[in-house]
Protein backbone atom coordinates (compact mmCIF):
# COMPACT_ATOMS: atom_id res chain seq x y z
CA UNK A 1 0.00 0.00 0.00
CA UNK A 2 1.58 3.48 -0.88
CA UNK A 3 1.69 6.02 1.06
CA UNK A 4 0.94 9.88 0.75
CA UNK A 5 3.07 11.91 2.42
CA UNK A 6 0.63 15.13 3.15
CA UNK A 7 1.19 18.75 5.32
CA UNK A 8 -2.66 19.52 7.56
CA UNK A 9 -2.56 22.31 9.73
CA UNK A 10 -6.28 22.58 11.47
CA UNK A 11 -7.01 26.01 12.03
CA UNK A 12 -9.01 27.66 15.02
CA UNK A 13 -12.22 26.85 13.35
CA UNK A 14 -11.38 22.91 14.35
CA UNK A 15 -9.80 23.55 17.37
CA UNK A 16 -9.76 26.28 19.98
CA UNK A 17 -8.44 27.21 23.41
CA UNK A 18 -10.11 29.83 25.79
CA UNK A 19 -8.20 32.43 27.82
CA UNK A 20 -9.35 30.53 30.98
CA UNK A 21 -7.11 27.40 30.30
CA UNK A 22 -3.68 29.51 29.69
CA UNK A 23 -1.03 26.96 28.83
CA UNK A 24 -1.67 24.20 31.35
CA UNK A 25 -4.92 23.18 29.35
CA UNK A 26 -6.64 23.38 25.34
CA UNK A 27 -9.34 22.01 24.31
CA UNK A 28 -8.75 20.30 20.79
CA UNK A 29 -11.73 19.02 18.32
CA UNK A 30 -10.03 15.98 16.37
CA UNK A 31 -11.68 15.04 13.41
CA UNK A 32 -10.87 11.73 12.58
CA UNK A 33 -10.03 8.63 14.77
CA UNK A 34 -6.95 7.63 15.92
CA UNK A 35 -4.67 5.72 17.78
CA UNK A 36 -2.01 5.54 20.46
CA UNK A 37 -0.14 2.38 21.47
CA UNK A 38 -3.15 -0.22 20.25
CA UNK A 39 -5.62 2.00 21.83
CA UNK A 40 -8.14 3.34 19.77
CA UNK A 41 -9.39 6.95 19.99
CA UNK A 42 -13.01 8.34 18.26
CA UNK A 43 -12.91 11.82 16.51
CA UNK A 44 -14.26 14.06 19.08
CA UNK A 45 -13.20 16.42 21.35
CA UNK A 46 -9.95 15.96 23.89
CA UNK A 47 -8.88 17.86 26.72
CA UNK A 48 -4.89 18.21 26.97
CA UNK A 49 -3.92 19.40 30.28
CA UNK A 50 -0.37 19.33 31.84
CA UNK A 51 -0.09 18.44 35.97
CA UNK A 52 1.03 21.36 38.09
CA UNK A 53 4.47 20.14 38.47
CA UNK A 54 4.64 20.07 34.59
CA UNK A 55 6.00 16.74 34.11
CA UNK A 56 2.73 14.59 32.87
CA UNK A 57 0.54 15.56 29.91
CA UNK A 58 -3.16 13.91 29.94
CA UNK A 59 -5.23 13.28 26.84
CA UNK A 60 -9.12 13.32 28.03
CA UNK A 61 -11.95 12.36 26.00
CA UNK A 62 -13.88 15.06 26.65
CA UNK A 63 -17.29 12.75 25.34
CA UNK A 64 -16.44 9.66 27.63
CA UNK A 65 -14.19 10.99 30.56
CA UNK A 66 -12.95 7.45 31.42
CA UNK A 67 -11.06 7.33 28.15
CA UNK A 68 -8.04 9.22 29.06
CA UNK A 69 -4.03 8.64 28.96
CA UNK A 70 -1.08 10.05 30.64
CA UNK A 71 2.55 10.42 29.50
CA UNK A 72 5.71 11.70 31.04
CA UNK A 73 6.39 15.40 29.75
CA UNK A 74 10.02 16.47 29.02
CA UNK A 75 11.12 20.44 27.95
CA UNK A 76 10.36 21.70 24.64
CA UNK A 77 10.89 24.61 22.21
CA UNK A 78 7.93 27.13 22.73
CA UNK A 79 8.22 30.92 21.29
CA UNK A 80 5.19 33.33 22.75
CA UNK A 81 2.79 33.83 19.92
CA UNK A 82 2.54 30.13 18.39
CA UNK A 83 0.46 27.38 19.20
CA UNK A 84 -0.35 26.61 22.69
CA UNK A 85 -1.27 22.57 21.75
CA UNK A 86 0.44 20.63 18.61
CA UNK A 87 -0.80 17.43 18.48
CA UNK A 88 1.00 15.26 15.58
CA UNK A 89 -0.49 12.60 13.95
CA UNK A 90 1.45 10.13 11.02
CA UNK A 91 -1.25 8.94 8.50
CA UNK A 92 -1.22 5.54 6.37
CA UNK A 93 -3.59 5.47 4.58
CA UNK A 94 -7.09 6.24 6.74
CA UNK A 95 -5.25 5.02 9.72
CA UNK A 96 -4.05 7.73 12.04
CA UNK A 97 -1.57 7.39 15.05
CA UNK A 98 -0.56 10.04 17.76
CA UNK A 99 3.06 10.66 17.01
CA UNK A 100 3.55 13.29 20.19
CA UNK A 101 1.65 16.52 21.90
CA UNK A 102 3.33 19.47 22.82
CA UNK A 103 1.56 22.02 25.05
CA UNK A 104 3.55 25.36 26.05
CA UNK A 105 6.87 24.48 27.07
CA UNK A 106 6.62 20.68 27.38
CA UNK A 107 6.21 17.91 25.13
CA UNK A 108 5.52 14.05 25.02
CA UNK A 109 8.11 11.32 23.16
CA UNK A 110 7.36 10.34 20.14
CA UNK A 111 4.39 7.89 21.30
CA UNK A 112 4.27 5.76 17.57
CA UNK A 113 6.00 3.01 16.37
CA UNK A 114 8.27 4.20 13.49
CA UNK A 115 8.80 1.23 12.13
CA UNK A 116 5.01 0.78 11.46
CA UNK A 117 4.81 5.07 10.72
CA UNK A 118 8.46 5.60 9.00
CA UNK A 119 7.13 6.33 5.49
CA UNK A 120 3.77 7.76 6.57
CA UNK A 121 2.59 10.95 6.04
CA UNK A 122 2.74 13.78 8.94
CA UNK A 123 -0.91 15.68 10.44
CA UNK A 124 -0.35 18.67 12.41
CA UNK A 125 -3.28 19.63 15.10
CA UNK A 126 -2.62 23.02 16.70
CA UNK A 127 -4.85 24.68 18.91
CA UNK A 128 -3.32 28.62 19.36
CA UNK A 129 -3.21 30.62 22.42
CA UNK A 130 -6.28 32.67 22.00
Amino acid sequence: MRSMIRSLVLTSAALFATAAFAADKAVVNVPFNFESHGQAYPAGQYQVSLDPSANVITLSNMANTAQSVRWTAGPADYDAGTPILRMKFDADGYNYELRSVQIARRITSVLDAPAKYHLAGSYVATVSGQ
